[in-house]
């Protein structure tokens, strides 16, 4: 299982294993007298001794990628190929570019029976630059590529007070939602939609004045409280970074508090995503906030590997050609498909 967990995320974890275990002992005893188990409590005894995961292995611990000193080495040790798609999958990333491109690489997996899209692929789910007429044909191109499962919030031009770009994805076959939500640095999370509405029908925004705001000014606990937590049904699972903006504001540990507070005030489990490596950047080091996150949320994934990834992956200073985000969503899978939340049993088909 690759993944990092603070101390007092472990402490909480194991008082509710020594809970969960008295409850189901007291259970237990009580329905013995009544001559059997009810089906329900059977189901979710046969999920929590399911056989492990098959993501469990696809990605090496962080003990193991900290100890590692070439991407080569890396590379053989991250499986790609012949992974099941997984379903009841029920995530939200928040986050800027960085975000966004795994989150493209991740539903683009789920939609297309595990195949992780192709870094020859032109014009390219993960390369905004190949789209020749901007982002207008990013838009509509993705919306397309992932259709009938996606729906996109977005619209961007050079205004930064109007571009949006949210993503509701969801296959009710395999009952999967993934979400991405846009937050630049220190500029507000804006949605033109019912919280209520985000997965009907919804044609692209093709020019500014077609924008209707009802939200635009929230900051990040703002958007959890008044957006994130209103969803149908809620996220299983919180993932947020705040990318390379100078300005970003998750350096505030005040903030840090309210963002994890605002989560557990409607029962979404939280994990803090460090910040992948830029082109020019060699060390596989912490920021202080990152390290301060990771001590806070209930989960942190630990992407300080990224310092291994040689200049030639990358498409500008910041931003990766596949296979990257297909490894990162790899290293995703095998930490939340390694809990009982979700259960990873579908076949590619």
């Amino acid at each position: 299982m690759s993944e990092s967990f603070p101390q007092r995320g472990r402490s909480k974890r194991i008082a509710l294993v020594l809970s969960l275990l008295a409850s189901v002992s007291l259970t237990l005893c009580r329905l013995w007298s009544d001559g059997g188990l009810p089906s329900a409590f059977i189901v979710e005894q046969a999920h929590i001794n399911r056989q492990p995961s098959p993501f469990a292995e696809a990605f090496p611990s962080v003990n193991i990628t900290d100890s590692l000193d070439s991407f080569s080495n890396l590379t053989e040790l991250v499986q790609l190929q012949n992974l099941p798609v997984p379903r009841n999958l029920n995530i939200l990333f928040m986050g800027d570019s960085l975000t966004r491109y795994q989150y493209l690489d991740l539903v683009y997996f789920l939609s297309h029976n595990g195949t992780w899209p192709s870094p020859n692929d032109r014009p390219n789910m993960v390369m905004e630059k190949t789209h020749r007429n901007g982002w207008t044909q990013f838009y509509s191109f993705t919306k397309s590529a992932l259709q009938p499962y996606e729906q996109c919030d977005c619209f961007r031009e050079f205004n930064l007070t109007t571009l949006i770009e949210n993503r509701y994805y969801h296959d009710p076959v395999r009952n999967n939602r993934v979400t991405y939500l846009q937050k630049f640095g220190k500029l507000p999370f804006k949605s033109n939609w019912n919280v209520t509405e985000v997965h009907q029908e919804h044609r692209l925004v093709q020019s500014a004045a077609e924008l209707n705001f009802l939200i635009q000014d929230a900051d990040w606990v703002d958007a959890i409280r008044d957006f994130v937590c209103h969803l149908s049904p809620k996220p299983s699972l919180f993932i947020f970074n705040a990318g390379l903006w100078r300005d970003h504001d998750l350096k505030d540990v005040a903030l840090q508090q309210k963002i994890v507070q605002a989560l557990q005030a409607c029962n979404i489990p939280s994990m803090f995503k460090t910040t992948t490596k830029p082109k020019t950047s060699a060390q596989p080091t912490w920021d202080e906030y990152e390290r301060q996150l990771c001590n806070l949320t209930d989960y942190c994934m630990d992407v300080r590997w990224t310092a291994l990834v040689p200049e030639s992956y990358y498409w500008d200073w910041l931003h990766f050609h596949e296979p990257i985000y297909s490894m990162l969503n790899v290293q995703l899978l095998s930490m939340i498909t390694s809990h009982v939340n979700f259960d990873v049993v579908e076949a590619i088909s």
